[in-house]
């Protein structure tokens, strides 16, 4: 006979491997577009790719290193409250500042009307980690950056970027600069969505062991109901 406690962790183990395929999985990203806005000799964002295959809209914090359209790479996912493996280290305050940039490009972008002002802020992102990238700017483009600098707040509040994650390049031999893709920041359709999916996934995964289970017992007594 099995003891509860051996039951419960048994049934606790289950669960966990259940949930393991999408909670420990290596994901990658494939860039496939740049768009058309260029500045500064370079394409600004919002950048397209897929994340394990699926589409979405990545804006890139990372000036030292090259992406090219069709290569995939491996990342790892960061949130602002785990940003130990982020490429540029933990800069909560610049994460959040590049965060709050990126809600306003993203915003602008739809209007191609925005396309300087979105080549402004791609800048002040890349600028916040990188000062150099601002080298190939002329002087009006040096005002225009800095004028979405001076804008962003003082402070943030507590979770404010919840539904931020930062897919750092794996295989970066010496930091940035040497990375096999960039660096970018991605806006998650809800904060927390991931986990929900995931706690969901393993709820189903314990329901269909407890019907499993009911069943066998219906089997050897069929007069249980």
């Amino acid at each position: 006979m099995i003891s509860s406690n051996l039951k419960w962790w048994g049934i606790a183990a289950t669960v966990l491997l259940c949930l393991a395929p999408g909670a420990f999985a290596g994901s990658s990203l494939t860039m496939t577009g740049a768009g058309s806005n260029v500045m500064g000799g370079v394409y600004v964002g919002p950048y397209y790719a897929t994340v394990n295959g699926v589409a979405t809209t990545v804006i890139c914090d990372d000036f030292k290193d090259d992406s090219v359209i069709g290569h995939t790479w491996n990342v790892t996912t960061n949130n602002f409250s785990t940003l130990g493996s982020a490429l540029w280290g933990n800069q909560t305050v610049a994460y959040e500042q590049a965060a709050w940039l990126t809600v306003q490009m993203l915003a602008l972008s739809s209007n191609p009307s925005n396309n300087t002002q979105v080549g402004y802020l791609s800048f002040a992102i890349w600028s916040i980690f990188d000062k150099a990238a601002l080298n190939g700017l002329n002087a009006s483009q040096w005002a225009g950056v800095n004028s979405w600098l001076n804008m962003i707040p003082a402070n943030f509040t507590a979770g404010q970027f919840s539904n931020f994650v930062v897919l750092t390049p794996q295989g970066c031999t010496n930091g940035p600069g040497s990375c096999p893709g960039q660096e970018f920041l991605q806006i998650m359709p809800e904060g927390g969505a991931a986990a929900s999916y995931l706690l969901m996934a393993g709820l189903a995964c314990l329901g269909a062991m407890f019907f499993r289970g009911r069943r066998r017992v219906q089997e050897v007594n069929p007069n249980i109901i």
